[in-house]
């Protein structure tokens, strides 16, 4: 009998416990759902080098009241506002974001964290928009330490009123406010709801709304340190190189023309880094260059020199991606002491592929670079175009830059030009200072080989753009820098077109040369489209002509151009990069006239490539166009696949591993109701635990219970 009391006993406690937990469970989320608001999140993070660390962290979880600050008066205001007696999150319009300013609010020892504001569109609050004046975040020479002038006393200053935000520590958070997607619109819209309710009430009368931040980072100390303890990645990815020269070979001594620019930018919020003055104007060019040269009636791959196109990923961070590609192709033959259990390329040393060894870095004969190229730099910018040389090996390139000013101002190689046509590209050096070149992927070859024939093509003649590696460097002047871009694309193609040929005067082509060179148009509809697709929508009909990206439940729209870690994510940009780039430099027909094959996509089991044969926008081609790693060139892996520092005097950017980031929004009661509260949950646990010790007590009774 006491056995069976004890089990009923036993069955009433787990049936109680039960009851319990499922009354815990089903209002958990209802109480988390009336306490906090998930906010979306776009914060500031970490990164590290050879010497320490740069950007943002939290060592705990910070929480602040949300106070507005629209003005530098009310930064001030704020610092010295002896009343406010809370920790606060202080939500200011982006370009108030500078060292000085964040000086001030931290001197009032009660911030908690910083909202940004970026390009907020709501009328009623304008002071978020772009301000007319722009300051660049980055250096005032930004990568210069690894360029070619790393080693000149007094180097040109291309970016003199750059901040340097992007190099500044912060210990607490900074979140940025954008309205670039439905979710983000919310946010800004809640967020900017719940500070102003607070500044209504003079942020005294409570409750008051106010944000929880996220933002633990591992990385510490540097990079060394930190790949050591396994709490950081290398910054980098995928750059892209492409040729139609199939056969092309190490010792086949045919010159080289390449064709570059850099895919990926920085700023403070990663993503935020559209970059289109910065670098996707530039990626844009080249696109364009590759689909105007692959109209040429004389076949690229028939001419007496290689056209190479290369577009570099982690530029931003030290020239990763054009120093790691040079370096690759001068250590040619590679010694793979591990070969890959699967695929291409070698296990140790690590390469995902190896067939950049068919390019002789001492074929290269010229390089046309395109740079900054958009025409939004503000003071910077310009509707000209400007041709920079480097001035240590002037000489070296003096016939390659008189070409292209002669073919931009009347698009042959007449010499003089004509002086009726214009003049839309001047030689940089043209005031009579030699400023060399301003930083670009052209300086990890030159640092390589100093007299190689080099140009750099930019809309700006002494200054960088105001808006390089800036946050609101995200939109452009639609038929400016789309007529811009054109024209630079044709100038950069009817001067490979000639390199390329071994043309140096007009009056020495042939008729079917001419002919030639009079079918290289750019493109201006798919310069616009280029532009749109690889800023604002990524779903784009070019885009999904290639990748089918609208298949996606969630098909992409815009994405950052930061350049992630190592194969860490996939990379969209040099992926669809690589797509654009196999399609125009690819082999067509060269068996016979008929068509190439189709549905290697769409019907992939019915039709299916060849072994050397690749499925590019539903089509099987030939293609030499390769992915090549891009990290900085003073990391290396070893035998059991992790990364150390090789080389600390070149770029080692690693990007500190993170627990989930995010912020939430939640009343503050003032301190009077925080101390009623305390008092009350006591008296509820006292009385709970009396409820259960009288409830034990009454059951052993009633069960008659031992």
């Amino acid at each position: 009998m006491v056995s069976k009391r004890l089990r009923t006993s036993a069955i009433l406690s787990r049936v109680a416990i039960s009851l319990a937990a499922v009354c815990c469970l089903a209002s958990a989320q209802d109480i988390y759902d009336t306490i906090y608001n998930d906010i979306g999140s776009l914060p500031c993070v970490r990164l590290l080098n050879a010497t320490g660390f740069v950007g943002c962290q939290s060592m705990g979880a910070a929480s602040g009241v949300l106070y507005r600050a629209d003005t530098l008066e009310d930064i001030k205001q704020f610092a010295s506002d002896g009343g406010l007696g809370n920790q606060y999150t202080v939500v200011i319009p982006y370009w108030l974001l500078s060292s000085s300013n964040v000086d001030i609010l931290k001197s009032s020892k009660r911030l908690a964290a910083i909202l940004a504001v970026v390009n907020g569109t709501d009328p009623a609050h304008a002071v978020a928009a772009r301000p007319a004046a722009i300051i660049s975040p980055d250096t005032t020479c930004p990568n210069c330490e690894f360029g070619l002038y790393a080693n000149t006393p007094k180097q040109y200053q291309w970016n003199p009123t750059g901040s340097g935000l992007l190099f500044e520590q912060f210990d607490f958070p900074i979140y940025a406010l954008n309205t670039m997607d439905i979710r983000n619109t919310m946010s800004y819209a809640s967020v900017m709801q719940a500070v102003n309710r607070n500044r209504d009430k003079g942020y005294r009368d409570y409750p008051l709304k106010s944000l929880q931040f996220h933002s633990f980072m591992w990385g510490a100390q540097d990079t060394g340190a930190c790949l050591r303890k396994g709490w950081c990645t290398p910054v980098g990815g995928a750059s892209v190189w492409s040729t139609p020269s199939t056969n092309i070979s190490y010792t086949d001594e045919k010159p080289i023309v390449v064709i570059t620019a850099a895919m990926d930018s920085r700023s403070l919020f990663h993503d935020l880094t559209l970059g289109v003055e910065t670098s996707v104007a530039g990626m844009v060019t080249v696109l364009a260059v590759a689909e105007a040269l692959s109209r040429s009636t004389i076949p690229l791959d028939t001419m007496s020199k290689h056209i190479v196109y290369t577009l570099f990923t982690g530029e931003a961070w030290g020239f990763s991606g054009s120093q790691r590609f040079v370096q690759d192709i001068t250590s040619t033959p590679i010694q793979c002491e591990k070969p890959p259990t699967s695929g291409s390329g070698c296990a140790y040393p690590f390469y995902s592929d190896l067939e950049f060894q068919r390019l002789n870095p001492a074929n290269i004969e010229a390089i046309l670079e395109v740079g900054q190229i958009a025409g939004m730099g503000g003071a910077g910018g310009s509707p000209t175009l400007y041709a920079h040389v480097d001035n240590i090996q002037e000489s070296a390139s003096t016939a390659l830059l008189n070409q292209i000013v002669q073919i931009g101002a009347n698009g042959s190689t007449t010499v003089p030009p004509d002086p009726n046509a214009g003049n839309p590209v001047q030689a940089a050096n043209s005031d009579g200072v030699k400023r060399g070149l301003p930083p670009s992927s052209s300086m990890s070859f030159l640092k390589s080989r100093g007299n190689i024939p080099t140009v750099v093509l930019t809309d700006f003649q002494k200054q960088m753009s105001a808006l390089t590696n800036h946050d609101q460097d995200d939109s452009w002047n639609t038929p400016n820098t789309v007529n811009l871009i054109q024209q630079a694309a044709s100038v950069i193609s009817k001067t490979a077109w000639l390199q390329a040929q071994g043309v140096s005067d007009s009056a020495a082509m042939t008729p079917a040369q001419t002919e030639a060179i009079a079918s290289i148009q750019v493109d201006a509809g798919l310069v616009q489209d280029l532009l749109e697709c690889l800023s604002f929508n990524y779903s784009c009909p070019l885009v999904d002509r290639y990748l089918n990206v609208t298949a996606s439940p969630t098909p992409p729209a815009r994405l950052p151009h930061y350049s992630g870690t190592l194969y860490s994510q996939s990379q969209p940009f040099p992926i669809f990069a690589w797509s654009f780039l196999a399609n125009m430099t690819s082999v067509k027909n060269t068996t016979s006239p008929t068509p190439r094959v189709t549905g290697c996509s769409s019907m992939p089991a019915i039709v299916q490539c060849g072994p050397k044969e690749y499925c590019v926008g539903d089509q099987c081609l030939v293609s030499l166009t390769r992915y090549h790693d891009a990290y900085g060139t003073g990391l290396a892996m070893n035998s059991n696949s992790e990364y150390y520092i090789k080389d600390a005097s070149k770029p080692v950017w690693t990007e500190s591993t993170w627990d989930p980031i995010g912020l939430r929004m939640f009343d503050v009661t003032s301190p009077g109701s925080q101390i009623a509260e305390l008092m009350t949950g006591l008296a509820l646990t006292l009385v709970s635990s009396g409820v259960v010790w009288y409830s034990r007590r009454f059951l052993k009774k009633t069960l008659k219970e031992d």
